[in-house]
């Protein structure tokens, strides 16, 4: 297993030349930068230490040219003629979903107030609306209390 090295740790090493040689190697299920340092290579390093898979060469390079790194060598000789994978993203795959939920929570949101928009009848005043509040209320309690009643008796 190579040691890895952090993107801050390999800016500041590329920054001061310290960077010898870099390769982008084709492993299975991505690609792995390695960086040949005076006495070691190291790969990059996610944030929380393990090795850095980009999901192609493309995405790989984007990181490189942010080090400032235009010139490295890319070995694919372990996928070759090998069918292109495509890794599992489950955190998009819940982003997805759950775009898809909220849209169709708004279009129900949309929909209600074009309903409310249609309707003809006339609006509630306050005191009208508290009064059929208060109105429903009570028939809701005394239905209740009936209920209780009954439950009650036939213990």
């Amino acid at each position: 297993m190579v040691d890895t090295i952090k993107l801050a740790t390999a800016r500041e090493l590329a920054a001061a030349g310290s960077l010898r040689d870099t390769t982008v190697t084709a492993e299975q299920g991505g690609y792995v930068v390695t960086f040949a340092l005076e006495n070691s290579d190291r790969a990059l390093a996610t944030k929380d230490g393990t090795t850095r898979l980009f999901s192609g060469v493309q995405a790989a390079a984007r990181v490189l040219a942010q080090l400032g790194i235009t010139r490295y060598r890319v070995d694919a000789t372990a996928i070759a003629g090998a069918e292109p994978s495509r890794r599992s993203r489950p955190d998009r795959s819940r982003a997805l979903k759950q775009l898809h939920e909220d849209s169709a929570y708004l279009e129900r949101i949309r929909e209600a107030v074009a309903e409310a928009r249609a309707d003809s009848r006339p609006a509630l005043s306050d005191t009208d609306a508290h009064l059929h509040m208060a109105a429903l209320k009570a028939r809701l309690g005394d239905e209740l209390q009936t209920a209780l009643k009954r439950r009650s008796s036939t213990k």
